[in-house]
């Protein structure tokens, strides 16, 4: 309990609240963080749901690149998938927050209840930010305009995407880590989007993603006013918790978490990487991988073999596509030649996935595993075709320009050796 009010406080410091109004709960993960949201959100809307379940008018919005976790989450909760309504994204993957108006207000004329939010705060594929203070400002509105009860509850998925504020007290101008100059405005656009997450009701942190450096699973929920956390109280919905030891502790944190138990390795574990780490020393490691990234899709883009399918995205993560007859071609060109041309990107999502089994499978001799995993549909086409893509994430606080120089030549020699072999 008190690592974790200690990892509270850290969070504060973060986004810059006082220390007494943030409360974090250790769980299972992402999931869980979503969870806790989502729970939070139906409680607050409809005080007696605890009792007799959430009604059918419920809604939750959700995001078009959401992780599936926060179907998951509906699934489990009951709401059911087919009340999470999507909001559309742009090209950077952030969502359209007219779209979102619009679907939030048909749903309430129509006499639907809208719960919640569930926001992207740097999913993995895209590392997107939505507008926070603008989903912030829509709730405002709807809540004036239609005279609502309560305050839809605002989330911030942001699992990944924490990391960025920890540049929260960094002088840009001064740069005193020498941060690479072609790097720094990322990092700063990314951070001043992020740092909108202490507007939110909630967000989620997990430390065993990305550049957390803590053992699976270290997962937090974040609650940026803790009165909120009291909506979950299983005394207040009349649950007699008699077989803890509440009648005698000074503070019973199981009457507002799911777990009954929890393991304290979550919480010593993220206090000791944050504590060792420190600010700058988190700084450093996102920094050095923002910059590998940056040499890794400039030299994947100087290339005939292969492009870079989220060039937009400001995080650490690369998705790398076969170009359509080796031809040096961008993302949108990219797009544009495989629109009505379902035969071409089927044929470029199978070669594709077929060279990633090559090299993971031949694994001797000249050919040896890639470092990326494989995804089978990143994107999705505006007639709803997926797209595949080799999935590198650089996240070794060892990597340099060196070494992914040398991935990108092995990804070129070995795609060669599989054209031949599969030419024979």
């Amino acid at each position: 309990m008190l690592a974790e009010k200690v990892i509270s406080e850290m969070m504060a410091d973060l986004i810059d609240l006082p220390k007494d109004k943030v409360r974090a709960l250790f769980s299972f993960g992402g999931t869980a963080s979503n969870m806790y949201a989502m729970k939070l959100a139906i409680n607050n809307a409809v005080p007696n749901a605890g009792k007799i379940g959430a009604p059918s008018n419920l809604h939750v919005m959700i995001t078009a690149n959401a992780h599936f976790s926060h179907k998951t989450v509906g699934d489990w909760l009951g709401i059911g998938i087919d009340r999470l309504v999507q909001i559309k994204a742009d090209e950077e993957s952030r969502s359209i927050i007219e779209d979102a108006e619009i679907k939030t207000r048909s749903i309430i004329e129509k006499g639907g209840v809208i719960a919640g939010f569930q926001i992207n705060g740097g999913p993995f594929y895209d590392f997107a930010i939505d507008d926070i203070g603008a989903f912030i400002d829509l709730r405002d509105r709807l809540i004036k305009e239609y005279n609502l009860s309560f305050s839809p509850h605002i989330h911030v998925d942001s699992v990944i995407g924490w990391i960025w504020l920890v540049f929260n007290g960094y002088d840009f101008e001064l740069n005193p880590l020498k941060i690479p100059a072609e790097i720094l405005p990322i990092i700063k656009e990314q951070f001043k989007r992020k740092y909108q997450v202490r507007k939110a009701d909630s967000w989620g942190v997990d430390f065993h993603k990305g550049l957390g450096g803590c053992p699976t699973p270290c997962g937090l929920f974040v609650s940026n006013n803790s009165n909120d956390l009291l909506l979950l109280s299983k005394k207040e919905r009349g649950i007699d918790t008699h077989h803890l030891g509440n009648d005698w502790s000074l503070e019973d944190p199981s009457d507002i978490t799911l777990e009954t138990s929890r393991s304290a390795g979550k919480a010593l574990s993220a206090v000791g990487s944050l504590l060792v780490m420190g600010k700058n020393g988190f700084r450093r490691l996102l920094a050095n991988q923002i910059f590998c990234t940056k040499v890794f899709r400039d030299l994947i883009s100087e290339g005939d073999y292969f492009l870079v399918g989220n060039p937009h995205a400001l995080g650490f993560n690369t998705m790398v596509l076969l170009s359509p007859g080796n031809k040096r071609i961008n993302w949108k060109e990219f797009l544009s030649s495989v629109s009505g041309d379902d035969k071409l990107l089927d044929h470029l999502n199978e070669e594709v996935k077929s060279f990633y089994e090559f090299c993971l499978k031949s694994n001797s001799g000249d050919i040896s595993r890639l470092g990326c995993s494989f995804s089978k549909g990143f994107y999705k086409t505006k007639s709803g075709k997926a797209v595949s893509a080799l999935k590198y994430c650089l996240v070794s606080p060892h990597a340099n320009s060196e070494h992914v120089k040398n991935e990108v030549d092995k990804l070129k020699s070995q795609l060669i050796s599989f054209r031949t072999l599969k030419n024979k």
